[in-house]
């Protein structure tokens, strides 16, 4: 009885998996959308605007660069809204009403140039380097960057 049962248990599973042995891909059809990351959105409030968005001038940008920089709506790519500097403690902000509207759509724009692995991401690499980018705005072995930036990709 036991011998039976076995042998028609090892038939049922062969049945199902012999489908999947023979397919090689699998569509994903016309609406497939690959996942966007999501990152701590307290963090990018609390650290990452002050200290890397801000302090760089990356909205204004500098008296040379003609009125390109992200406040600009010449600028294509990361398109920045200004607005007053959230107030945060412990690394939250202190009124959480106070990120909606402007704040809300740099965390969502800056968030799109952002990738897990921070050193690949474009927010890194086009003003360390220049690349696409009108000119270097820091260093790629800036340790304060690098710290933001990878603790932010890990949140």
């Amino acid at each position: 009885m036991v011998a039976g049962l076995t042998t028609i248990w090892r038939s049922t599973r062969l049945a199902l998996l012999l489908p999947a042995i023979g397919c090689t891909s699998i569509d994903p059809g016309p609406d497939f959308v690959v996942a966007q990351e999501v990152f701590d959105a307290n963090y990018f409030y609390c650290f990452v605007e002050p200290q890397f968005i801000v302090a760089n001038k990356c909205g204004p940008g500098q008296a040379s660069d003609n009125s390109s920089c992200h406040f600009s709506s010449s600028v294509s790519g990361m398109a920045l809204l200004d607005h007053p500097a959230i107030a945060c403690a412990g690394g939250v902000p202190v009124d959480p009403t106070s990120t909606a509207g402007a704040a809300e759509s740099d965390f969502q724009a800056v968030s799109l140039e952002m990738s897990r692995d921070y050193m690949t991401a474009p927010l890194f690499v086009r003003p360390s380097n220049g690349a696409n980018h009108p000119r270097v705005i820091f260093s790629p072995n800036d340790p304060v960057v690098n710290k933001l930036l990878s603790t932010w990709a890990s949140k």
